[in-house]
């Protein structure tokens, strides 16, 4: 029987203790901030689209990126952000939550605002929805997934 057994047990343990009194998770910590945008702040990639709920893979979305920038100050209820398109071309403007904090609204520089619904959140995903009208067809909900990067 190897003597080391009980001493690591007890270390793994100190360990977990340590790790739980500290509040140490998984994921970034995220500084104390009176708003959800500090929940969605940071950087996003865009990992799905799916048109009324089927999957899209005619496009290529590697190059797809949204970086929420935190507020500033913690009490600002709109923040910059930045963004490259799946072609690779970037702009940047504002974003705020709106809605009761349920719609995420981009308003870039040189566009219109865009609204996304927030359908599902977590700190390993986020899923936005839109409605698009397409000249040929009408309209089509657009699922976006996205995943932290």
């Amino acid at each position: 029987m190897n003597n080391y057994t009980p001493i690591r047990s007890l270390l793994t343990k100190l360990i977990l203790a340590a790790l739980a009194i500290t509040g140490a998770s998984c994921g970034n910590d995220i500084p104390d901030c009176p708003s959800k945008l500090c929940t969605l702040a940071g950087g996003w990639r865009l990992v799905e689209v799916r048109v009324n709920g089927v999957k899209d893979a005619s496009l290529d979305i590697s190059k797809y990126r949204l970086t929420l920038h935190m507020p500033a100050p913690n009490t600002a209820l709109i923040a910059d952000f930045d963004r490259t398109n799946p072609s690779g071309r970037q702009d940047n403007g504002e974003w705020e939550l709106i809605n009761n904090n349920t719609v995420l609204a981009l308003h870039p520089q040189q566009s219109s605002q865009e609204n996304y619904v927030i359908d599902h959140l977590t700190p390993r995903q986020m899923i936005l929805i839109t409605d698009l009208a397409e000249e040929k067809t009408g309209r089509d909900e657009y699922e976006f997934i996205l995943e932290p990067f």
